[in-house]
């Protein structure tokens, strides 16, 4: 019956025609059509990106017939987009497109797409009962990611040297394959300097967040012990790098997500008695003549001086009265 078929087609497409057509050319009066695809770039999955991948395919009409040929892809976990069919003259190449997409997250690994086409019309006359359709298999990459956001807490400000700082950091990843995140804090001087300063002990414990296929979070403490002799005031910030993510491109300015931490150096003192400061002894005791101004101490200096001059005084009568004391014994 298939047979009988194919003969009455054939027939139709050679009376279609118009001409007798030599039996040298037989090969081209089978309706047929070729399909070749290239290999697709990776796809990329992460958060804002365009989650897409084009195939570029080709049609090629080896016939004698004007062929009508529908496109059909097979995308498994994928969305696609392709033209329904497409007209192929005899003899000649049709390009086409398939546009394929992942969802957001999208677990990474191969996976396969396959996009056939085939002859359904030739020369106007339906030919789908004789004809199968041809296969072209592509593989669509989809590369792993990890997406990290912290917030990090309260901390720093004005300190002394020799204090710690202590802050603690909430981070959350996600991811479309299971990963791991190191952190580690820095510290970025207001001059631009990204190197650990001199002195500066970093005592937090490893902060590693094992990340799960679709995401995972943590909160992670940061210790950092400042040097007791330090010489000048160091003025800056601390941030926190995601290690995998930076690389060699550290960061060397205070702007995003930081804390501001001023260290200033160790008072002068004696004991636990602090001399220098506005928050010395001397400070306290003397700190309102302080804001008096240069008028205040000139008279607390005239009475001083006046003092000393009358004790003077006072010893030398004494001095006197005993020695005449003396010559009349």
């Amino acid at each position: 019956m298939r047979r009988g078929s194919v003969l009455v087609t054939l027939i139709f497409l050679i009376g279609s025609m118009g001409v007798f057509v030599p039996v040298a050319s037989a090969q081209g009066i089978y309706p047929e059509i070729n399909i070749t695809c290239d290999e697709p770039a990776e796809m990329e999955v992460w958060p804002g990106s365009t989650r897409t991948s084009i195939v570029y395919c080709v049609l090629e009409n080896p016939t004698i017939h004007s062929e009508k040929v529908e496109v059909t892809v097979e995308g498994g976990t994928f969305s696609t987009a392709a033209p329904a069919s497409a007209i192929v003259g005899a003899g000649s190449e049709v390009s086409f497109q398939v546009a394929v997409r992942g969802d957001e997250g999208h677990a990474s690994g191969s996976y396969l797409v396959n996009i056939s086409a085939q002859v359904v019309e030739a020369n106007g006359i339906q030919v789908s009962l004789i004809t199968s359709p041809e296969y072209s298999e592509v593989t669509v990459v989809v590369v792993p990611f990890v997406s990290c956001d912290w917030t990090m807490g309260q901390g720093g400000g004005t300190i002394e040297a020799g204090d710690v700082i202590v802050f603690s950091t909430s981070f959350s990843c996600t991811s479309n394959d299971d990963s791991v995140a190191n952190f580690s804090p820095i510290m970025i001087s207001n001059s631009g300097a990204n190197s650990w300063p001199s002195g500066f002990v970093d005592q937090s414990a490893p902060c590693n967040l094992q990340i799960q296929t679709g995401g995972s979070s943590t909160n992670c403490q940061f210790q950092i012990l400042t040097p007791s002799n330090l010489g000048e005031t160091w003025d800056g910030c601390i941030k926190i790098v995601w290690e995998e993510d930076w690389g060699d491109n550290i960061p060397n300015s205070c702007q995003n997500e930081r804390i501001d931490v001023k260290i200033e150096p160790k008072s002068i003192g004696i004991g636990i008695i602090d001399l220098t400061g506005n928050d010395s002894i001397f400070g306290e005791i003397f700190g309102d003549l302080y804001e008096e101004g240069p008028v205040v101490f000139g008279v607390v200096f005239v009475v001083t001086v006046l003092a000393i001059v009358v004790v003077v005084i006072r010893r030398r009568r004494r001095y006197s009265i005993f020695r005449d004391l003396s010559f009349d014994d």
